[in-house]
């Protein structure tokens, strides 16, 4: 009997020991990824809209603030801006929320209490002339921490070739004003339009607005596994899979249409584990990002082969 019982409690140890060597430290995690491993190959969690919690109801994407997103495994912000009397806040839709300020020191204290995580600034809308005193802000606040192309002129080499070593503690900064003279600034990479079509994009996310104020069911099915065949075949920037769900209407607000597609979201980003487009998966977007949600994606970089 005593044998027995060594027997059962050696295998509970194995068992233990097994689901603590995979378990993901959300706040931590790119510490584990291979430095060589390509920015733009690795899979990260974005969060959509992100500094609008606390937004009416009809506004909100996001329950959890910065420093919050952060800590759970977030690396990649979708970042609205306005310029409001002067001052500068996160907007979605007709609602301002917080100051961007308070996002880049949230931003600027999450890289350096964690110098091995990178972090993804996507600037994708900008109202009100917000360009010039969001770059200001971006030098005051985060500085040196903002990675810079070696070669301002070849921006879409230097992301193609960029390796994490490079920019683990930094920012890479995305930029949405296709002809803001702010972009000749080395810190500021181009991103894409919606439909993919603005040339020299360093930054690809592919939106097309009927698929997304569709139902779930059309979204997981149909119009990803689409955008990711794109991604594949262009092989080139980062590339961001939008994976949330609009209310055109504004009718029903974000919190309810997750609500019936986030099973479904789930599924779908596990499954691209043995997705034949697993290489083309990079940021992988979400509404009300979570712990468990980001968990879900981090964990492909383990199909990838880039944890050590």
């Amino acid at each position: 009997m005593g044998a027995c019982r060594s027997i059962l409690q050696g295998a509970c140890m194995l068992v233990l020991t097994a689901a603590c060597a995979f378990a993901v430290d959300t706040a931590d995690w790119m510490r584990g990824v291979q430095d060589d491993a390509p920015l733009r190959r690795i899979a990260i969690p974005g969060a959509h809209d992100a500094g609008t919690a606390g937004m009416p109801w009809y506004s909100r994407t996001q329950d959890a603030d910065t420093a919050t997103l952060l800590a759970d495994g977030v690396r990649y912000l979708d970042l609205r801006v306005e310029l409001q009397e002067g001052s500068l806040r996160i907007f979605h839709g007709p609602s301002a929320g917080v100051g961007l300020d308070g996002v880049l020191q949230a931003v600027a204290a999450f890289l350096d209490a964690h110098p091995a995580e990178c972090v993804l600034l996507d600037f994708q809308h900008f109202r009100g002339g917000a360009e010039q005193a969001t770059l200001a802000a971006l030098t005051a606040t985060l500085g040196q921490r903002v990675f810079a192309a070696p070669n301002p002129q070849d921006k879409v080499g230097c992301i193609n070739s960029l390796a994490l070593s490079a920019v683990r503690g930094r920012a890479v900064v995305f930029w949405g004003s296709a002809q803001d003279p702010q972009l000749s600034d080395a810190r500021l990479f181009p991103r894409g339009n919606d439909a993919g079509t603005r040339p020299n994009a360093c930054l690809h996310s592919f939106y097309k607005e009927s698929a997304h104020t569709g139902e779930s069911k059309a979204l997981v099915d149909t119009t990803l596994p689409q955008y990711l065949a794109r991604f594949a075949s262009h092989d080139s920037g980062i590339c961001v899979l939008q994976g949330q769900l609009t209310d055109g209407w504004g009718i029903r607000g974000p919190r309810s249409r997750e609500n019936t597609h986030a099973a479904a979201m789930d599924a779908f980003v596990s499954a691209l584990a043995n997705s034949p487009n697993l290489h083309a998966v990079n940021v992988v977007l979400r509404d009300f990002a979570t712990a468990d949600k980001n968990t879900k994606t981090i964990e492909l970089n383990r199909a990838k082969g880039f944890f050590k």
